[in-house]
């Protein structure tokens, strides 16, 4: 495989000489990722029918679970790209779940302050998604 910083783009040569895609080892970021991702979304859209859960005494609503679940997906993933050298992508994934953990903070102390701080570093984070995105094109 290449060793270009960021793996949003299809590289022919990854290809040649035999190396065949089937027979490399699986990159667990983006399966922790997006599992994390699948349970939050399960967790948010359950959340209307089902009654909030008990955890350490206090009622939390599965939509407020829902973002905790997305943030540590997030920043294990981070931390697995920042390890493989993928130092911009695993920072983007940072900022992704700061900003989750930004909207439970401000939601869970009803702090507007948080809850724009949170809002706005997802949206750069994503940005910068789009942007690494645009230029590996």
């Amino acid at each position: 495989m290449s060793d270009r910083d960021d793996g949003y783009q299809f590289y022919p040569e990854d290809f040649e000489n035999g190396n065949d895609p089937t027979q490399r080892e699986l990159d667990p970021a983006p399966l922790i990722i997006v599992a994390c991702l699948g349970v939050g979304l399960v967790l948010f859209l359950a959340d209307p029918l089902v009654d909030p859960i008990t955890v350490s005494g206090t009622a939390v609503e599965l939509g407020v679970l829902a973002a905790v679940v997305f943030a540590v997906g997030l920043f294990v993933g981070s931390g697995i790209y920042i390890r493989k050298g993928k130092r911009r992508l695993g920072l983007v994934h940072a900022a992704g779940s700061l900003g989750w953990l930004l909207l439970v903070v401000g939601t869970a102390f009803s702090n507007r302050t948080a809850l724009v701080a949170g809002g706005g570093v997802l949206l750069l984070g994503a940005l910068s998604l789009v942007v690494m995105t645009w230029r590996s094109t």
